[in-house]
């Protein structure tokens, strides 16, 4: 028995369906499309108001659609008309009836993003994705973000579209997305600046590495200090109270510097408090990675204490020593969590080498069109960073990078004059100065010394 599929589920297969045409017949006519003829614009327009039930204004935007209007003959026509331009392979049809199609169900993902954000995890809004390889979200909107991002530069389907944000599988990587409820930050829902701060925690590691063969291949992995577990939870915690205090909605901390009870701490402190003390809390904290049994991952929880979700680290580190290299011991885990919040438009965690393996980290951040990158890090210097940084800011995408003291090679203390950096998009009235926060370090790391008390705070937002 064929299960019933609701009109606007339909109503979105058809748009999966329009995406994945467009991708089979090459994406070179993008380009085309750009330079699209007001005759031609018009002999199509003509073509969809006549064929299906689609309206469009005066202003030459197609009008939204709402649930209780949609009908079998309402999707039947949109099909019928899909059906066809196919056959034709009108391809300026084609993306032109996508772009119809994004502006009529705008006030229909109104609907969608409330059931997303009613979701630990969320899946796509279509449910064509085995067969199109395409996945459909409402597209967050994000203000620092150019109202034509990347038209100019790539190659894809939503740039040319404003509402909808689409996905095409990526091999090798499974994808997670995390919708954020709306008023999770109101400080930037008022003000369009998010508050941010980062701590680099402390001068010394909390883990020993344990060398070793695995099969053919030589791996280190790590143990953590039991001693020491006590004394950092509680300074994870006096951090993240510290940041709220100064009215930051996000804090991010390092990698490796966390310990396996330490999100239990954190989320068992956070549930003994009121509603009014947890208006103090940042809305969102990266804890520290913690590296256990071939996964290091850095928990990210909301200020209620609730998981939102683990991200492991994909790529692992190298460490050169006499007896050769040695690779970060990771078991294989391919997940990313991609989050979405309206103002900050799209955002995931990169743990250090996810970050700094450029073909990884830009295969991520364009699939999803990400506007923020956190990642925390554990690294011997911040050249590479700053290289990676810059590669962002090319699509509009801020990053937050934060290193630890932890990591300082005696001897290089030049490679830590920056212990993390915010890159942001500025607008062209800033110097190029203001686009880079540098964390600087303080003048105790180059004398062997660390009383934990370094945090940085910055914001950024609307251009």
């Amino acid at each position: 028995m064929n299960e019933i599929v609701p009109e606007r589920i339909s109503l979105y297969n058809i748009i999966a369906e329009l995406c994945s045409y467009l991708e089979s017949v090459g994406k070179n006519h993008f380009i085309f499309y750009k330079s699209l003829s007001d005759k031609e614009l018009r002999r199509i327009d003509d073509r969809i108001v006549n064929d299906t039930l689609l309206s469009l204004s005066e202003k030459g935007k197609y009008l939204p659609v709402f649930e209780p209007d949609l009908s079998p003959e309402y999707i039947d026509k949109l099909h019928s008309f899909k059906e066809k331009i196919f056959a034709e392979n009108d391809k300026n049809a084609v993306i032109r009836f996508l772009q119809a199609l994004d502006e009529t169900v705008s006030v229909l993902l109104y609907d969608e993003r409330e059931i997303l954000e009613g979701n630990k995890v969320s899946s796509e809004i279509n449910t064509n994705r085995e067969s199109t390889g395409i996945a459909l979200f409402p597209k967050m909107n994000c203000v620092w973000s150019r109202k034509n991002r990347q038209t100019f530069s790539y190659k894809r389907i939503d740039s040319y579209l404003r509402y909808l944000l689409v996905v095409q599988d990526i091999p090798g990587i499974e994808a997670e997305h995390v919708f954020i409820k709306k008023g999770s930050f109101p400080i930037f829902d008022k003000t369009k600046k998010l508050n941010v701060a980062a701590s680099p925690l402390s001068a010394k590691t909390n883990f020993d590495l344990n060398y070793h063969g695995l099969g053919d291949y030589l791996v280190f992995d790590v143990k953590y200090n039991e001693s020491r577990i006590k004394s950092d939870n509680a300074l994870v915690w006096k951090k993240i109270k510290e940041a709220g205090e100064h009215g930051s909605e996000l804090i991010v901390f390092p990698e490796m510097l966390g310990n396996p009870v330490m999100e239990t701490f954190i989320r068992d402190k956070l549930s003994t408090l009121n509603d009014g003390q947890l208006k103090h809390i940042p809305a969102l904290i990266v804890l520290p990675s913690c590296s256990v049994e071939g996964l290091n991952y850095s928990p990210v929880l909301d200020r209620y204490g609730h998981e939102l979700t683990r991200q492991c680290k994909h790529n692992p580190f190298f460490h050169k020593l006499k007896q050769g290299e040695y690779r970060e011991y990771l078991r294989p885990n391919n997940k990313i969590t991609i989050f979405h919040y309206e103002g900050l438009g799209r955002f995931a965690v990169m743990i250090c080498k996810d970050f700094l393996t450029n073909e990884y980290m830009e295969r991520i951040m364009r699939a999803f069109m990400l506007t923020m990158i956190i990642s925390p890090a554990y690294s011997t210097g911040s050249h590479d960073f700053k290289l990676s940084l810059d590669l962002c800011a090319h699509d509009d995408c801020n990053v937050i990078w934060v290193n630890t003291c932890a990591a300082l090679i005696p001897g290089k203390e030049d490679n830590f004059e920056n212990i993390g950096y915010i890159r942001k998009r500025i607008n062209r009235y800033r110097s190029e100065e203001e686009s880079t926060y540098r964390m600087k370090s303080c003048r105790k790391l180059r004398m062997g010394g660390c009383d934990h008390n370094c945090i940085y705070y910055d914001s950024f937002g609307a251009i």
